[in-house]
């Protein structure tokens, strides 16, 4: 009831999408130890739960994940994703798949659109676009890439600041400005200011 009422609500506020899970709470990251997963009769249940609210109106995608790899196996996985593409989840997303060759067996065993999430350092090889593309991946997340830049950026300015030097590689003011809304701003600041004279 509780998947239920969250993919209803999800889809009322207008998010194009929401994510089943088959994990324990709480959840960890899927390149990570110590997950857990729950039977899949509640696995099922879920997306089952998920999947109606969607046919009863909503205008969302069921995104299913399961995290069985690292708990059960491959083989545990595919059952998982297979049982959730038969239930009518749109995008059935396997993670951690920890080689090429278990990644081309999902897509070959698991039918509908799959999705890979590449984690520089992960389980999950890291490969591009096209290669994803070839194997039979449909979509890709990048969850810690920008994370990750941005925390790189921000350690070697640190560095730099720490040694009493300026830091290099740094975004144009102008630009900082532009996207932060600076000059959106100022345009509105303009209109009534002139407006009260």
């Amino acid at each position: 009831m509780n998947v239920y009422r969250t993919v209803q609500g999800y889809a009322q506020i207008g998010f194009a999408s929401v994510m089943i899970e088959d994990q324990v709470s709480p959840k960890r990251c899927g390149h990570t130890k110590g997950k857990l997963v729950v039977e899949q009769d509640e696995a099922f249940e879920r997306i089952a739960a998920a999947v109606d609210a969607r046919n009863e109106g909503q205008d969302i995608l069921i995104i299913s994940r399961t995290d069985a790899r690292a708990v059960h196996g491959l083989d545990e996985a595919i059952v998982r994703g297979q049982k959730n593409a038969e239930l009518g989840a749109d995008i059935i997303f396997i993670e951690a798949p920890e080689s090429v060759d278990e990644m081309k067996t999902i897509c070959k065993e698991i039918p509908g659109i799959q999705m890979a999430n590449i984690i520089d350092g992960g389980k999950t090889p890291v490969l591009s676009p096209d290669e994803l593309h070839a194997i039979g991946f449909k979509i890709a997340a990048y969850p810690l890439t920008l994370i990750s830049a941005a925390m790189q950026a921000i350690e070697k300015s640190l560095q730099a600041l720490q040694k009493g030097a300026q830091p290099s590689g740094l975004m144009d003011f102008d630009k900082v400005r532009r996207i932060v809304g600076f000059d959106d701003y100022y345009k509105e600041e303009e209109r009534y200011s002139a407006s009260r004279r």
